[in-house]
């Protein structure tokens, strides 16, 4: 239930006390008649002085003292909201805000969320917003630009990595409510995360107030410099070329759009299908497994980065087929993380790792039968893509045979077995029949890795670093003695091979 108007909040306007409303004249006019205290959030407006003089004996109130006392940009507008509602709770309540309340103003939006929690009436009365006289200022039109428009606060909050995803460099931006030099110190650094340190801005004073209005321009680095910044600032970022947002996902789809461009993109890249560049994605991947195994993760992120690569090829190539465009490849994949972790984003419980597995799997089947699948029909090894490393695919079938009970009973029953392979391949003579026995062989190494909990894909590779790793180190140590690899003998080479190993081990 909601209670009678608790709070009415008025907009001030830019700053002339000639550009209040009508309908805002009169709730301070009543307010003042009715000796009601008015909630401005600052006094550091040029509207303030003016009405003072306009209405001698209206009541005001400021919450300038949070200013100073805040040590959070976030906790700062949500003091002010708790504070009105603590107020409309008891009485109506008459907040005052600059420009207009719903532009630009976190008070508010933190105001208008906390009275629906506690059932409490607002009412907004317009005022002329800072926008315009910004936006005329800087002979900008809003809208055939593409403005985007942030709180200072808000993105003085934002960790390093989460500017990216919230700002868009490639558009132009207003950075409002930049009201004083610690503030546009933390406002720096987070633009630092997208711009250039010299990348010129325009810091926007007193729009609106004919006397006092002005344009500084200046390289971001200095932003927090000088002493412009005031109740009264706005921010004003030009865009950067698409091409210098090397930190924007939007540039790379950008740049592989331009790369198959006809007819001026690069004669290479607009050949390319997807069966041509498909090795590619598997050298990437590879690569990526690299990284990670040898833990360069300065290299992992260089990777990472040749891996998307191929995603948003893919997705090029696809939207020029018309097929499918980027944009299914974000939903499909988002789409599917919400509707397999509904203990994240739902109300399913899981409190262990089995368990989320059981309904990973479990939602699955549900999403296989949904597209028509006969899952009452399925083998316990369908679903396993066979260009997979073969070790793999060995180790996977081997773990969902098992499932069913189709397992060895003991580990010695495995290394039995593996001897028997082994056997088998010394005893076969014919090409055809070795090629057997040898699969034969590495299945069994893949079943005794799953015995042992072991990847034996990491294994194997861990063995290729190791041996790649000696035996150039060997090259090393010959070219040391002035000798070619070839010119050693076997007694030689085993000297070698265990210097080099001791060399490397040590």
């Amino acid at each position: 239930m909601i209670t009678a108007a608790a709070t009415t909040i008025i907009g001030l306007g830019p700053g002339r006390i000639k550009d209040l409303t009508f309908e805002v004249h009169n709730h301070l006019s009543q307010a003042a008649q009715n000796d009601q205290i008015v909630h401005f959030r600052t006094l550091i407006h040029p509207t303030v002085e003016p009405l003072k003089q306009l209405l001698p004996t209206l009541r005001i109130e400021s919450f300038d003292r949070l200013y100073d006392e805040s040590k959070d940009w976030h906790g700062l507008y949500q003091q002010i909201a708790t504070e009105i509602c603590d107020l409309a709770s008891q009485k109506p309540v008459i907040y005052a805000v600059p420009g207009h309340p719903s532009i630009g103003e976190t008070s508010v939006y933190n105001l208008l969320r906390m009275a629906r929690e506690r059932a409490l009436s607002t009412t907004i009365v317009s005022g002329l917003s800072f926008i315009e006289p910004v936006c005329t200022l800087l002979n900008l039109d809003p809208f055939h630009s593409g403005v985007q428009i942030i709180d200072a606060t808000e993105l003085a909050t934002l960790k390093p990595d989460e500017v990216a995803g919230k700002i868009i460099p490639t558009t132009p931006m207003l950075v409002v409510q930049l009201y004083n030099r610690r503030l546009a110190s933390a406002v720096k650094l987070a633009l630092g995360e997208c711009y250039p340190d010299e990348w010129d801005v325009q810091l926007v004073r007193a729009a609106g107030v004919d006397s006092d209005a002005a344009v500084h321009m200046m390289p971001l680095y200095q932003l927090d410099r000088n002493s412009f910044a005031n109740h009264l600032s706005t921010l004003y970022v030009p865009p950067v070329d698409v091409l210098s947002a090397h930190r924007l996902p939007e540039t790379l789809r950008y740049i592989t759009m331009r790369l198959r461009r006809e007819p001026d993109g690069c004669p290479w890249d607009r050949q390319q299908t997807h069966a041509s560049i498909t090795r590619y994605l598997l050298e990437e991947a590879y690569e990526v497994v690299e990284a990670i195994e040898e833990n360069d993760i300065d290299h992992l992120a260089e990777e990472l980065g040749d891996l998307l690569l191929q995603v948003y090829l893919h997705a090029e190539i696809a939207r020029q087929d018309g097929s499918f465009s980027l944009g299914d490849v974000y939903e499909h994949v988002n789409a599917k993380l919400i509707r397999r972790h509904p203990h994240v984003f739902g109300t399913t419980e899981a409190n262990t790792p089995d368990q989320v597995v059981q309904n990973w799997e479990s939602i699955k089947r549900q999403e296989r039968a949904k597209a028509g699948k006969d899952v009452a029909r399925e083998s316990q090894l369908d679903g396993v893509p066979p260009a997979s490393p073969a070790l793999t695919v060995s180790q996977i079938y081997q773990r969902r045979a098992a499932k069913t009970g189709f397992e060895f009973t003991a580990l010695d029953d495995v290394y039995t077995k593996l001897d028997e392979e082994l056997q088998e391949l010394r005893k076969a003579t014919t090409n055809e029949e070795q090629l057997e026995e040898m699969g034969d062989l590495l299945f069994m190494v893949a079943k005794l890795a799953t015995s042992l909990k072991l990847d034996a894909e990491e294994a194997l590779r861990k063995s290729n670093r190791k041996f790649r790793l000696r035996f150039q180190t060997m090259e090393e140590m010959a070219r040391e003695q002035g000798r070619e690899l070839g010119s050693y003998s076997s007694d030689e080479w085993r000297t070698l091979w265990q210097e080099a190993k001791a060399r490397v081990m040590g």
